[in-house]
């Protein structure tokens, strides 16, 4: 039952790779990983067939990469270096000593301990894993079964001191061994589907992300930025914080594509918000409000604040030299505070807007407030 699970679940993992973005790391190896531990399981069952120290040690090699796989894909989903070659070592090395203490020193209980252990250290840094790098009920619940499998594993390895003899057989019938391999096996179900819900979240989170987010500049969207607006406009309402809008406009852009071509103009937009977002707080929001056209919402920031945030965009951008490929380019940026009568956000970007042609109208390159 143990391999079938294993098999079901790493078909099933490596069948939704093909369907999740590319970006979702990890599903190769998550898929891999309950394959290669019913690889583990079979072989065990091949005991009488082939000889013993073989179906243990090839068994027991199996069962140790498909629980390291787990970590490995974990790795990758989180983009974190690849450990494959410390685990490689720790590998190769209980194996040596799994070999010295079943062919030269035979200690079956030396075996569990070094066998158990060995997995328990895998099982409990991909616990640790998940603990700092996520969040949510995905990586919580994979978190909660791993740590269950690393309490399995530390209670076997106990257990063989006192319950289990130098000459133990290893398929020897005990209520010990039953619950053993009934547990582990199950926690090996549970990582298998809180993998599946990990690689299920970070889908989620990307299309939440695009939802939100203009693909080319990476700003938010305008619903998005207009939502943001919307919520401080009630936060002033109910307690008085005060906020800014600003409104930014690449000057003579048509030019900029006309002369340079769109591929062009696509790389000064990457390049415009890049230099804005340098000059923004966590709590700001820019936003990709039309075209070249953009928005600003700068929480607890009043109209002088606002205009000196506004002036160090300006001349930030009017500061960077052309680069191959990327024009020069300057902005004109209209701006204004929310005031007493202000119900709606419209009012707001009318107030800007009409500030930004105004900035316009003065020659461009240049801050007015409204």
């Amino acid at each position: 039952m143990a391999g079938l699970i294993g098999i079901v679940m790493g078909l099933v993992l490596l069948g939704l790779r093909r369907n999740y973005p590319a970006s979702i790391r990890g599903m190769r190896l998550w898929g891999a990983a309950p394959l290669v531990c019913a690889g583990s399981t079979l072989f065990y069952g091949l005991d009488g067939v082939l000889p013993a120290s073989l179906v243990a040690l090839i068994g027991n090699a199996l069962l140790l990469l498909g629980v390291t796989l787990f970590l490995l894909g974990s790795e990758q989903l989180h983009g974190l270096p690849p450990s494959w070659r410390r685990w490689a070592m720790v590998i190769v090395a209980t194996l040596l000593l799994l070999t010295l203490f079943m062919l030269v020193y035979p200690d079956y209980r030396i075996r569990v301990l070094i066998f158990s252990g060995t997995l328990a250290a895998i099982v409990v840094e991909h616990a640790r894993l998940l603990g700092r790098h996520g969040k949510g009920f995905a990586h919580r619940f994979t978190a909660m079964a791993l740590w269950g499998q690393a309490a399995v594993l530390v209670c076997r390895a106990a257990s063989t001191l006192w319950l289990d003899q130098a000459d133990t057989q290893r398929f020897a019938q005990s209520t010990v061994q039953t619950v053993y391999i009934a547990t582990f096996s199950f926690s090996v179900l549970l990582i298998s589907i809180g993998v599946l819900l990990m690689a299920g979240e970070r889908v989620r989170a990307e299309f939440e992300y695009l939802a939100t987010h203009d693909s080319l500049t990476g700003a938010h969207t305008r619903r998005a930025v207009l939502a943001a607006c919307a919520d401080e406009l009630a936060r002033w309402s109910r307690y008085g914080s005060p906020f800014s809008l600003l409104i930014l406009d690449i000057d003579h852009f048509k030019r900029i594509n006309d002369a340079h071509g769109h591929l062009a103009g696509d790389q000064v937009l990457a390049h415009f918000v890049q230099i804005i977002q340098a000059h923004l707080r966590s709590a700001d929001r820019l936003g990709r409000y039309g075209g070249e056209e953009f928005m600003v919402l700068l929480p607890e920031t009043d109209i002088e604040a606002a205009t000196h945030v506004a002036e160090r965009m300006r001349a930030s951008l009017d500061a960077t030299p052309d680069s191959a490929g990327r024009p020069h380019c300057t902005v004109s940026i209209g701006l204004t505070t929310v005031q007493p009568g202000d119900g709606k956000v419209d009012t707001l970007i009318a107030r800007a807007d009409a500030a930004l042609y105004e900035a316009k109208a003065q020659g461009r390159n240049r801050v007015q407030a409204g």
